[in-house]
């Protein structure tokens, strides 16, 4: 009973205090800062728009997770499963799953989160130290990240809730808005970055968003879509991107670099000032560097080595087939350049960066020895020699991510010309700067192609060029014939897999539909 007293003074107590000192809690807090009291400065807002590019640091589709993407396509086999992708492959795939198909839309809105509050704080601000045009810019940096938030989201769940300013608890709970206002947001986002951002190579820019990098954007936002469900291409689509891929190519800012891996690899120290690069997500080392899943270095994931039975990302067999050798006709091993004792000897240099049996030979003369994989082939563009030389440590991984670069915008222009023009020389220039890299050297294209016969060609090099870059999972679902690369025996991918024509989009994370208490509604092929 005493007790029960004691709790109710204690109550009635503190139910006075409120009521007769509501003012106090209209005060500044003087141990912590508040928003009136931190946004008072231009470089205040700045160190705000400085976190919205940190998320981009996350993984989820941006960085060294997309590369896991290869599992889900055509291209690799992920046996340790992380993010669900080996799942996702062998299907059906479930509202309930995890993984990817939750991960990605939790990462997604709250970059897009970030930004709207941003962009609210920067409409707030009336000082005089922040000129017009560089909140302009800002803004448009800002758009850029929340139009690449929203795309992510539109290739993978199609009608998902628009959200273009804070959320408060009054308005939390969002419906779906149709597909076609996600992707008209999208464009108005980057068409107002690409107004506004500086028009300059990227070069020096401190990680920061130019107008090459929005385009570059728009272009993959453009291609999503441009092609019907009939895997026809759509000429006025088409021409967008290739006008898009042209401006940035006339500019005169970007080339092809020599080293193919050193554009990966930080310690080859060809990553400063590279002018293959339109956007990149930085590190710093030692306090800002990559980690992998569960705080791994990324070798000690997928570094196929003798102190790790198995790597993660293994590519498969018909991936490894699709290297060329040297002369530029497809592999086979009745070819006279094929050697049984060697099957990397005669092919496409690129192909020994991604593929190897038993021995890779890194640039310091370190030597690491594998046991064979389970598809014969395993990988390792991304790793650097230090960390393969401290495998059993837990170093990280400093080497910057190749977001945007030359050879993309090449292979955009390639594709959209060669569907409105035709195998033009301009279509077989922008192929061969990529086959004539330095230290690639890959024979120029076949004269006299057809149409469809580039078609192939640009798909090919794409597929090598761009491997493990995040691209081929998206590829395949565009050009709609992802029912018929997708769909493996088990001796084709290691296991079987499942690709079903509503697999197109992922169905919305179940808990996210029991948190919006009936607001927000599953994707109809998943009810």
């Amino acid at each position: 009973m005493k007790t029960n007293i004691r709790k109710l003074l204690v109550l009635v107590v503190a139910c006075m205090s409120f009521w007769s000192c509501t003012d106090i809690l209209d005060q500044t807090p003087t141990t912590s800062l508040s928003a009136g009291s931190f946004y008072t400065s231009a470089g205040n807002i700045n160190y705000n728009l400085t976190a919205c590019y940190k998320l981009l640091q996350d993984n989820t589709n941006f960085t060294w997770q997309t590369l896991l993407f290869d599992g889900m396509a055509d291209n690799a086999y992920d046996w340790a499963n992380y993010i669900g992708d080996r799942t996702i492959a062998q299907g059906p795939i479930s509202p309930t799953m995890g993984g990817l198909v939750s991960g990605i839309y939790s990462a997604m809105y709250v970059k897009i989160a970030r930004c709207n509050i941003f962009l609210q704080i920067l409409s707030d601000y009336q000082g005089s130290d922040l000129t017009s045009e560089t909140n302009l810019q800002w803004q448009a940096e800002a758009r850029t990240i929340r139009a690449w938030s929203y795309f992510t989201l539109y290739k993978f769940y199609g009608s998902v809730p628009l959200v273009t300013q804070p959320l408060t608890m009054e308005n939390k709970l969002q419906p779906k808005a149709d597909a076609s206002q996600i992707l008209a947001q999208i464009n108005e986002d980057l068409d107002f970055a690409i107004a506004n951002l500086p028009d300059k190579a990227y070069l020096n820019t401190e990680g920061r968003f130019v107008k090459s990098s929005a385009q570059v954007l728009k272009t993959r936002v453009l291609l999503f879509d441009a092609y019907g469900d009939n895997g026809a291409a759509k000429s006025d689509v088409m021409t967008q991107v290739k006008n898009t891929a042209k401006e940035i190519m006339d500019k005169g800012y970007y080339g092809i670099t020599s080293s193919y891996r050193g554009l990966f690899v930080g310690e080859l120290g060809m990553q400063t000032n590279n002018r293959e690069y339109i956007f990149t997500i930085n590190y710093l080392q030692p306090n800002n560097t990559v980690t992998f899943a569960f705080g791994w270095s990324l070798a000690k994931c997928l570094l196929y080595t003798a102190e790790s039975p198995g790597g993660s990302v293994l590519p498969l067999k018909n991936f490894g087939e699709e290297y060329e050798y040297i002369d530029g006709t497809p592999f086979s091993t009745s070819n006279p350049l094929y050697d049984p004792e060697d099957k990397f000897k005669n092919r496409d240099p690129r192909a020994a960066y991604i593929m190897y049996d038993q021995i890779v030979t890194f640039e310091n003369g370190f030597k690491v020895t594998n046991p064979r994989s389970v598809t014969g082939y395993s990988f390792w563009k991304f790793f650097s020699a230090a960390d393969a030389q401290d495998f059993n440590s837990s170093t990280k991984d400093g080497s910057d991510w190749i977001a945007m670069r030359y050879a993309e915008v090449l292979l955009n222009y390639a594709e959209a010309a060669n569907e409105v023009d035709g195998p033009t020389a301009d279509v077989y220039s922008a192929i061969n700067q990529i086959r004539n890299r330095e230290n690639v050297k890959m024979p120029p294209l076949t004269a006299g192609l057809s149409k469809d016969q580039m078609r192939d060609a640009i798909r090919h090099e794409r597929r090598i060029e761009l491997a493990f870059e995040g691209f081929r999972y998206d590829d395949l679902k565009r050009w709609k014939i992802a029912e018929q690369k997708l769909n493996m025996t088990q001796e084709e991918g290691v296991v079987s897999r499942f690709f079903a024509k509503k697999n197109y989009h992922f169905p919305l994370p179940q808990g996210e539909i029991d948190l919006n208490q009936g607001t927000l509604v599953q994707n109809p092929d998943y009810l």
